[in-house]
């Protein structure tokens, strides 16, 4: 029997319109979760002409579960995260990148109708994480797309606490990004256009500031060896293509680029050299990339459950603004996502 709730859809007009909802019957190893809180994230804005009911950085209360879930209860805080979904049985499920497989769950491509922004989903428990204890759910909410975004890199790509790190841009994804680096136990290195964030990316964890834009024209590019990166975060995708070349001046011998940003755009680079010379890396979000230095598309299970473990020992929380859920908040923290006017993650509270 289906079962029909409120939701929040986007609008080919680039609105958001409260619309209905629907999950069908629970299954044996299904949960039903209760939303209570929401992050938006810039890909929902990528999402909003699609119809699908939006949200993808949910938390909320297990109110039903199958017979056969055995890791699970009702009652319990959870989190799901931007794949909720796949086979188990292929070999990529096998090896731990269900984010890989075929038959993957991704926002925005199946389950239209349920979203971070509609009352209830449906979940199998394989893909449903529970909430740390002690961490508050407007707090654990965007952490399920953005915190998992910015963590997996760490896995993926081996980043050691002997590592320096830096991170492009103090946003959504850069200040949780300084603050995962920080708790790694890396050197940290922030970049930013203006010398108005410098205090505040050194209260998230930097340990020094590169203001890319200076008064007096000189460049940005650290002149020692040692004060250059092992790997550098660009959590802005438009502040990577042009600068490419200096980014890639900043950057240790054998040094790699990591950007974690969504862009539709052309990369390119005429740099194509200095990537030969000191074998320097850029990776990229590539669906079929599997070995390590050749990308990501969205944190695995095993690196979601880490991340929420870790952001739970060190007290990493994002910078948040709490709106309460109703389609002219929504649409209002939609514009002023646009319009790079948060600090830094809206997070939309259902209501009771």
């Amino acid at each position: 029997m289906v079962m029909e709730f409120k939701a929040f859809r986007g609008q080919h007009d680039g609105s958001v319109k409260e619309s209905v909802g629907r999950v069908d019957d629970i299954g044996d190893n299904d949960v039903l979760i209760k939303l209570t809180h929401a992050g938006l994230c810039f890909t929902d804005v990528h999402h909003i002409e699609l119809g699908n009911a939006l949200g993808h950085e949910p938390t909320g209360n297990i109110v039903e579960t199958g017979k056969d879930v055995r890791h699970l209860k009702v009652g319990d805080m959870v989190g799901y995260g931007y794949n909720h979904g796949s086979c188990d049985d292929c070999d990529e499920c096998r090896l731990g990148n269900d984010t890989l497989c075929n038959d993957r769950k991704l926002y925005g491509q199946v389950d239209l109708d349920f979203g971070g922004f509609g009352e209830y989903a449906k979940l199998n428990e394989r893909f449903v994480h529970k909430i740390p204890e002690g961490m508050a759910p407007e707090h654990a909410a965007p952490l399920q797309c953005a915190g998992a975004t910015v963590f997996a890199p760490f896995l993926k790509h081996d980043i050691k606490p002997i590592h320096r790190v830096g991170v492009i841009g103090i946003g959504g994804l850069g200040h949780l990004a300084l603050q995962v680096a920080n708790k790694w136990g890396c050197s940290v290195g922030a970049f930013t256009t203006s010398e108005n964030k410098v205090a505040e990316a050194k209260s998230f964890g930097a340990h020094d500031v590169i203001v890319t834009k200076r008064a007096d024209g000189k460049s940005f590019v650290p002149e020692k060896e040692e004060e250059k990166f092992d790997f550098i975060f660009c959590s802005v995708s438009s502040q990577l293509s042009s600068p490419l070349g200096r980014l890639l001046d900043c950057l240790k011998a054998r040094g790699t680029i990591i950007p974690l940003g969504v862009d539709f755009g052309k990369f390119e680079t005429n740099r194509y050299f200095s990537l030969l010379a000191r074998e320097n890396k850029v990776v990229t979000a590539s669906d079929h990339a599997r070995e390590q230095g050749r990308g990501s598309l969205v944190a695995t299970r095993y690196e979601h459950q880490k991340m929420l473990e870790f952001c739970a020992r060190h007290d990493i929380k994002p910078a948040v603004e709490v709106l309460d859920l109703n389609e002219k908040n929504l649409n209002i923290a939609f514009e002023r996502l646009q319009k790079n006017d948060v600090r830094y993650r809206f997070v939309l509270k259902h209501q009771e």
